[in-house]
């Protein structure tokens, strides 16, 4: 997944600093940047598109979904675990991974900066199906809103 080597790369200004996994579809999947050698990015790579090789039918034609996820610039910075929290919630309001979905498409979140996180997913479920994404982004904003009034700062509520 040539998007990986982005996400963990130095970016296209050495803008991305420590880069590392924050969270994913399963919970002990350790970080190739933090752990290398438990990890290599062509594994994760592996990984993430293993669902999308096993599937018999047709392939979709564009299999990796990503988004970012940022802070306003008011905002305090997140903690991973925050972050991480949030990722979760995007993932299932976007109709890739709700938490209790053993057979959900894998993904993970990555953050290379204090304000924002990248979610990269391979849209083939682990069952063999494809996700219902549709109205990702609008539903993604829904889950957004609560986290926004969550965090935000009580000068900008």
């Amino acid at each position: 997944m040539e998007l990986l080597g982005y996400l963990f790369g130095p970016g296209e200004r050495d803008e991305h600093t420590d880069p590392h996994l924050i969270a994913a579809w399963d919970p002990d999947l350790p970080c190739h940047a933090r752990d290398p050698g438990r990890m290599t990015l062509a594994g994760l790579g592996l990984l993430l598109d293993a669902p999308v090789q096993a599937l018999r039918g047709p392939r979709p034609a564009e299999h990796v979904w990503h988004v970012s996820v940022r802070n306003h610039a008011g905002d305090r910075t997140l903690s991973d675990a925050e972050w991480a929290e949030a990722a979760a919630a995007m993932v299932h309001a976007a109709g890739v991974a709700a938490g209790d979905d053993d057979h959900a498409c894998r993904w993970v979140a990555v953050r290379h900066a204090d304000d924002h996180i990248h979610i990269a997913a391979t849209l083939a479920r682990q069952d063999g199906r494809h996700p219902r994404v549709r109205r990702d982004i609008p539903n993604m904003h829904s889950a957004a809103r609560l986290f926004e009034a969550r965090y935000r700062p009580a000068e900008r509520v």
